[in-house]
This record gives C-alpha cells, sequence and structure tokens, in this order.
C-alpha cells in the first residue's frame, strides 16, 4: 500500500479511510495509523524515495524527510521491531488469555 507519496512536487500520506492528503494536514490520528500498517506483518508499506521525487513546497520536505527517514528506520528493523515487541507483551498477553479462557 502507497502510504507516502510525492505527486506535482507535494507530499501526500494515505489515510484510514485510503484517500490520500497533503502531508501537511496530517494528525496524530495519521500517524498512529500510518505506524499500524507500517508494523502490521501482513501489509506492505510503500513510499516514494526523495532521491526519485523533488517537493517544491518547503513545508512538505521537512515534514516528508522527516517522516520518510523515520519510517524508513523503522521498516528496515520491522521483524526485529515485531520480535521484541512480541516477547516484551507475551507475558500479559498470556496471562490475559489464561485470564479469558477461564471466565
Amino acid at each position: 500500500m502507497k502510504c507516502l507519496k510525492i505527486e506535482n512536487g507535494k507530499g501526500f500520506f494515505a489515510q484510514s479511510n485510503g484517500k490520500m492528503q497533503p502531508i501537511d494536514k496530517m494528525t496524530k490520528d495519521d500517524i498512529l495509523y500510518l505506524l499500524s500498517v507500517a508494523t502490521n506483518s501482513e501489509s506492505e508499506f510503500e513510499m516514494d524515495s526523495l532521491e526519485n521525487h523533488e517537493l517544491l513546497n518547503e513545508a512538505h520536505k521537512i515534514i516528508y524527510r522527516s517522516l520518510y527517514s523515520k519510517f524508513f528506520e523503522l521498516l528496515s528493523n520491522k521483524t526485529r521491531f515485531i520480535e521484541e515487541s512480541a516477547s516484551t507483551y507475551k507475558e500479559a498477553l498470556d496471562k490475559y488469555q489464561e485470564q479469558h479462557i477461564t471466565d
């Protein structure tokens, strides 16, 4: 899924409804949605590279560059992130599941 894209010199992001919006209109909920897509092992998170596209809007350039670098780092370490998250919360999940089954 294309989550960050550059078109006509402007940066855009995908909202949870699938619509692309200008990157300077992004909210905290939009970032949380993109994080959920990026960390979902069944999702493919795609974004346009800054090397292949030019951002003419200076605000878009700053925001896009920051988001791109953070998501690139997260996606590069996605497997390790998922494994660490699973092991961190494994004990709590096991306890919850045991409690849920006995209720």
